[in-house]
């Protein structure tokens, strides 16, 4: 869970509006990436298909969730289909009065193969971000597992049952792209967006890699540079790879060519490096944990600060020792 500075949308400059193509900013449907080719997902072996019951959900959250399911549907993001797999869905409600879909994937997680993780430590993340540079973007793509698709033969594993608030109609529904909730969802895509920067580096920036540094987290993307020219120029041409490439970008996330910004919670400016003021609040406000539900969100909260903590691992070594006794 990232609680963080909040970043003050800005608008973008005439020059990079002129220079980046337009549908790079995301407007409501999600990208879906050139490059990707369709995921397999492979279970482990022996493993019998999973069937758990649709949670009950209120009419009026149903209503809620419809116009949300429809948008999928028309976009091809979602599909209708009868498999022997199913899952349930629960929508969430955010801070803005309005639902997001949540599909309970755990059971499917728990038969899937796992695949070697390797998204980038956050704990040493921006350790290669040195005091020489003085120029900050960072870019968060929007919708970012929609935009690599699933094959075909794979989708029957991500299915739900859905009943229409107006027609009373059950039908099962599954997703074509990868989606939120599936346990190798970001390893996957942090593979796949992995690949096309190093290739966008290799074959269309031209700067010595002196005088830049690109980092990326899953789906957040850092770019440091040393000169404003350089990091103007490199920010354009970032932008125009992956608008070119498929994907979208939120305008209202997007730190462009600035002097401070803020990445993974970190505020950062030239030679600085350090927690956000409202990551520092929210740890302060955690209340002692009373189980060990508690303690493992504590620990998770406290871990992305450790190195700002002199000896984290001396304080927190009785803590994970508790959480090991209950298995």
């Amino acid at each position: 869970m990232f609680i963080i500075k909040e970043v003050e949308p800005q608008p973008i400059t005439e020059e990079i509006k002129q220079a980046v193509v337009p549908w790079v900013w995301e407007t409501g449907t999600p990208g879906k990436s050139k490059a990707a080719q369709p995921v397999v997902v492979e279970l482990k072996e022996g493993k019998e298909p999973v069937r758990l019951k649709q949670y009950a959900i209120k009419p009026e959250v149903r209503r809620e969730v419809a116009p949300i399911i429809d948008q999928y549907l028309n976009l091809g993001i979602l599909q209708e289909c009868e498999s022997e797999y199913n899952t349930p869905i629960f929508p969430v409600k955010k801070p803005n009065g309005k639902y997001r879909l949540v599909q309970d994937l755990r059971a499917i997680n728990e038969i899937t193969k796992d695949i070697h993780p390797v998204v980038a430590n956050p704990y040493t993340l921006l350790t290669s971000v040195s005091e020489k540079f003085e120029w900050f973007t960072v870019i968060d793509l929007k919708d970012a597992f929609f935009c690599i698709p699933l094959a075909l033969e794979s989708r029957k594993y991500f299915a739900f049952e859905w009943e229409n608030p107006d027609t009373g109609r059950r039908r099962q529904l599954t997703w074509s792209r990868l989606p939120q909730g599936f346990k190798n969802s970001p390893t996957i895509f942090g593979n796949q967006l992995a690949r096309e920067l190093e290739e966008w580096k290799t074959t269309q920036v031209t700067v010595p890699s002196m005088f830049y540094v690109v980092l990326q987290y899953v789906d957040d993307i850092f770019l440091a540079a040393t000169e404003r020219d350089i990091c103007s120029q490199l920010t354009i041409s970032l932008l125009n790879m992956l608008g070119q490439g498929g994907y979208r970008v939120s305008r209202d996330k997007a730190q462009l060519v600035r002097t401070e910004v803020v990445y993974l919670g970190c505020e950062i400016s030239k030679g600085v490096r350090k927690l956000g003021t409202n990551r520092i609040a929210a740890i302060c406000a955690i209340p002692v944990p009373r189980n060990h539900q508690e303690l493992r969100s504590f620990l998770g909260m406290v871990g992305w600060c450790r190195l700002w903590i002199l000896n984290f691992g001396l304080l927190a070594r009785p803590l994970y020792e508790a959480l090991k006794e209950v298995h």
